[in-house]
């Protein structure tokens, strides 16, 4: 310590290594402090140490994030100059903000939002910044630095979803006059789009600002999920025609087939639910099935398709159907270890199976118990009789 005060105060500019290495010895200090009057003083000179940096070797924006750093360890009462700091470090360093600041600049607002001190635009904005300057640093990232800063990025993420400020609302009165502004700003809108996916409730994806940016993003860089994004936006507004028509181009471009299983299920709850269209929904379910053959879901689906179509003209007809009915929901369990897809298939089983045929009504139609039939309509699927006792 006297060899490196001596250096520290006689001879400032002669290396850099006066301050790269000072800091590690003050802190040897502080760790071991007698008591904390001593500790606060070693604590001031901590503080020094990296301001006469900044004074003799400039870097302003690389130092007063480790700064920052050293203030939420020896000061961490003081959050409001610590999140100053890393907002200066930020505003200097932009996409050359070292990793482990940025997380500490975004759990910085998080705390001063909690304060009272933000508002929830202001720590949208710090997170848009910053989610966006971590996922650039990946992108750039050698391999074996990736994980760290991937590490990085879903803390941050975490934080902002967790704050409170992370609501539709907010994104919306941010983005929203901007947008306004410049509709053709294709990377804004991947960050709207990015921001409201995030949004817990349907008000995100049925607002405006949503459906415009992502048309943009689609209309510019095809993709299965742009046209998804869509599709789900549209179906949410009871706009039929277009989330069909996104449904199937996100369905086409879609190359997982777990993923496709899935938009060819939401795709059959369009056509069951908005659009009445029963053989579409059910060829959708099929089509779902095709590509993940365990997508219980989707066989549930075509059971209460069969429910809705009201097929049959005659009541015994339309008692028949139950048959074909129960035996989607009988799959749905074959097929999946769901609980809640299991769960739901025993109630429906219960429900419809109560309203098969008697045996007498069997009977007198000159038919038995465990014979195959067809079940016409435009369903035209055979199945196996079974009664009603």
């Amino acid at each position: 310590m006297p060899a490196w005060r001596w250096c520290f105060v006689n001879c400032p500019e002669a290396t850099k290594n006066i301050y790269i290495h000072g800091t590690k010895i003050i802190e040897l200090f502080i760790d071991n402090a007698a008591d904390d009057a001593t500790k606060e003083a070693y604590v001031d000179t901590l503080m020094m140490v990296y301001d006469n940096r900044i004074t003799y070797f400039g870097q302003e924006g690389l130092v007063l994030g480790r700064k920052g750093v050293s203030m939420l360890k020896y000061r961490s009462n003081d959050i409001q100059a610590a999140y100053d700091v890393f907002a200066r470090s930020f505003e200097l360093q932009g996409d050359k903000t070292e990793y482990f600041v940025l997380q500490y600049y975004m759990n910085t607002a998080v705390v001063i939002f909690g304060n009272e001190k933000l508002t929830k635009e202001d720590v949208v904005e710090i997170y848009s910044r910053v989610s966006d300057v971590i996922n650039a640093q990946i992108n750039n990232a050698a391999d074996s630095k990736k994980p760290k800063l991937e590490q990085t990025a879903a803390e941050i993420e975490k934080l902002f979803v967790n704050s409170g400020a992370a609501d539709c609302e907010a994104i919306i009165n941010l983005f929203g006059p901007k947008f306004e502004a410049d509709p053709e700003n294709l990377e804004m809108a991947k960050k709207i789009v990015g921001l409201l996916d995030r949004g817990k409730s349907d008000e995100c994806q049925l607002s405006d600002l949503y459906m415009n940016a992502a048309v943009l993003v689609y209309t510019n860089e095809k993709s299965s999920t742009s046209a998804h994004s869509i599709a789900q936006g549209y179906f949410k507004r009871d706009d039929g025609a277009n989330a069909e028509k996104y449904y199937k181009e996100a369905i086409e471009l879609e190359e997982d087939a777990l993923k496709k299983a899935d938009m060819y299920y939401e795709l059959g709850l369009l056509y069951y639910g908005t659009l009445r269209n029963y053989p579409a929904a059910r060829n959708a379910a099929r089509g779902a099935i095709g590509e993940n053959p365990n997508h219980g879901k989707a066989y549930i689906l075509i059971g209460k398709v069969y429910a809705a179509s009201g097929c049959g003209e005659t009541a015994f007809e339309k008692k028949s159907v139950n048959w074909l009915i129960v035996d989607q929901f009988i799959k749905a369990k074959s097929v999946t270890d769901d609980e809640d897809v299991i769960q739901d298939a025993n109630q429906l089983i219960g429900r419809y199976s109560s309203k098969f045929p008697t045996l007498e009504e069997v009977f007198w139609l000159n038919l038995s118990e465990g014979q195959t039939v067809t079940i016409g309509c435009w369903i035209n699927e055979t199945t196996t009789i079974r009664c009603n006792q």
